[in-house]
């Protein structure tokens, strides 16, 4: 099959200099691409223990603290931030290390590298709205203590389905597109390249959908966070009395920061995703944010993920039967010193 050389413009396939490319170690590339796995791999077994405990729990005996939605919700989100790390590292981290040129070089643009590249798209998408569900669910546990089970229960038959569909709707146009590999602008060296794409339709790129839906998404939850502190703010007496527990007032404590902590991967995402638009390929220092882009979307996976396992008490559960033990044989011991 031929190829309009118009349409390969831009990319490294059939360039002599990339098919004839050496990789090299002793680049930086290399060491972007294989920190994260430190504290990416600790973090996706404390995300499995967060599942774990939500597919393990008996819902229905009422325990202190636990919640299935919130528990449902967090486990979806992390899962997807993780898989959001694991298909950005093939789309962008593995290749600029150089250890694909040579091979990209030689193969036509294709479907394989764009089912990557949507891979990566798809679910960054997810990672944007499943934090929206946060606030949302304990606003409703706020508003309506009687019936907020049904309600939740409600919600979430419907609205995971329809956050698994929605990203369909901004990622159309790879349906004719064919994946590419790109040289990356400076800093990165000769080599390095990441996965693009050419021929959509219409035309169309996805910077400008992803910065909508940051803006929406972000404002959206921000939103039902005021909201929610303000039904608190409201309501405060009443759940003093509801809440007489240690462990529930951990958990409303430990949820309340893990919310804001997601919030704080749209302000993150947000602005080097604006610098990108502006600066990328530029000699502005501002171009240089591109390097760090990764590991800012990183910090939804692993802050997040340990905000969370530290501070709720459902992961103390050695600290509580420890406690348990002691508390009882000091009882015990009470009563013989009475009798």
């Amino acid at each position: 099959m031929s190829w309009n050389s118009s349409l390969l413009a831009g990319t490294v396939h059939f360039d002599p200099a990339y098919i004839n490319y050496t990789f090299e170690w002793k680049q930086f590339p290399i060491l972007f691409a294989t920190l994260p796995w430190i504290y990416m791999i600790p973090s996706f077994i404390v995300i499995c223990e967060i599942s774990c405990v939500y597919l393990q729990s008996n819902w229905r005996k009422s325990e202190p603290g636990k919640n299935k939605h919130v528990f449902l919700v967090i486990s979806l989100s992390q899962i997807t931030c993780f898989a959001l790390f694991f298909s950005d590292f093939w789309m962008t981290r593995l290749p600029s290390t150089g250890v694909l040129t040579s091979f990209c070089a030689t193969i036509p643009p294709n479907h394989w590298l764009k089912l990557i590249l949507f891979s990566a798209l798809y679910f960054n998408y997810l990672a944007m709205s499943f934090p929206f569900l946060m606030p949302v669910i304990r606003l409703i546990i706020v508003t309506f203590p009687k019936t907020h089970t049904k309600i939740n229960t409600n919600l979430i038959r419907y609205g995971v389905p329809l956050i698994f569909i929605f990203p369909i709707c901004f990622t159309f146009y790879l349906i004719p597109a064919l994946g590419v590999c790109k040289q990356r602008a400076a800093p990165y060296p000769f080599g390095a390249v990441w996965i693009y794409y050419i021929n959509s339709a219409f035309g169309l790129r996805n910077s400008f959908f992803h910065l909508y839906n940051l803006i929406f998404w972000m404002t959206c939850s921000v939103l039902a966070n005021v909201l929610l502190f303000y039904q608190v703010g409201q309501a405060r007496a009443r759940l003093i009395r509801a809440q007489t527990s240690g462990a529930s007032k951990k958990a409303h404590t430990s949820i309340t920061i893990t919310t804001l902590a997601m919030i704080t991967f749209y302000v993150t995402n947000g602005a080097f995703l604006l610098m990108y638009i502006f600066y990328y390929g530029t000699n502005s220092y501002f171009s240089y944010a591109e390097i760090i882009r990764p590991f800012g979307n990183d910090l939804q996976t692993c802050v997040v993920t340990w905000v969370f396992y530290l501070t709720h008490p459902a992961f103390r559960k050695s600290t509580q039967d420890s406690d348990m033990v002691f508390s009882t044989s000091s009882f015990r011991r009470r009563a013989n010193n009475s009798v």
